[in-house]
């Protein structure tokens, strides 16, 4: 373990205690370290808001910025327990292999997987980070998100991952739009090749969007009228998470219009 890390980490720790401000002196009194390690950790931790220091008497407390990260911490240990019993649904109504994914940045991190019962199999990984142009899924999470990210996604550039990703901005606007109109997304070919994906945004209970969900089939296994009923069933499940998660239709519309 890196020792300097896990200092830090603990000088965090003996700052939780509820309603109380820390001295230097008694930072390092508790913590059993030079005065001089607990100021260089400190003045690092206020350099971004994750501690403050009150200027008239000197004293430390935790600080704003670790509020997001806690709530981000909160949502995503709910969305955890909420969302496998519903991708389990998913893919036996599917057959086919479920996935949640997140925002990691620029990409859609695979946070849950569930395998299907076919023994025809996609691969894609519990953990992997792809681009958010890349696939139904991904789609379906960067198609709600604020106008400055999108623009911000695109300028930063649409990298090819097979031959069917959409590299063109214009295009690529225009394919976000169906999707916030239909609340769906379906893909084919887009980065995994002969493979196809379908992916719906999960709300929640503020109205923002916190993840997506859906599946990836091989090409061979899908017709015009399976995908409309994987359309049906990836967006009942996904309302489904929604739902659990404190959603309702009243709270959502607050992104922009491209």
């Amino acid at each position: 373990m890196i020792q300097s890390l896990i200092r830090a980490i603990n000088v965090l720790e003996a700052l939780k205690e509820p309603e109380k401000s820390f001295s230097l002196a008694e930072l390092s009194e508790a913590l059993e370290l030079p005065p001089s390690t607990i100021h260089r950790i400190l003045q690092t931790f206020c350099s971004k808001n994750y501690v403050t220091r009150d200027e008239r008497t000197h004293l430390y407390q935790l600080g704003p910025a670790l509020i997001s990260l806690g709530m981000a911490a909160t949502h995503n240990v709910k969305l955890q327990n909420a969302a496998p019993p519903i991708l389990r649904k998913l893919s036996s109504m599917t057959g086919e292999d479920t996935f949640l994914v997140i925002l990691a940045g620029f990409k859609g991190l695979v946070l849950e997987k569930v395998e299907g019962p076919n023994n025809l199999k996609v691969i894609e990984k519990f953990g992997y980070e792809v681009d958010l142009h890349c696939g139904a899924i991904r789609k379906s999470l960067l198609a709600y998100q604020t106008d400055s990210f999108i623009s911000d996604f695109i300028e930063h550039g649409l990298s090819r991952h097979a031959d069917n990703t959409i590299t063109n901005p214009t295009t690529l606007m225009e394919d976000l739009k169906k999707i916030r109109r239909e609340g769906i997304a379906v893909s084919c070919g887009e980065y995994i090749r002969d493979a196809m994906g379908v992916g719906a945004p999960v709300f929640s209970r503020n109205g923002s969007v916190i993840a997506s969900m859906g599946l990836i089939a091989p090409i061979s296994r899908v017709d015009s009228k399976r995908i409309e009923l994987l359309k049906r069933d990836v967006k009942q499940c996904s309302q489904e998470l929604s739902y659990d998660l404190g959603y309702a239709e009243n709270t959502a519309d607050r992104y922009g219009k491209f």
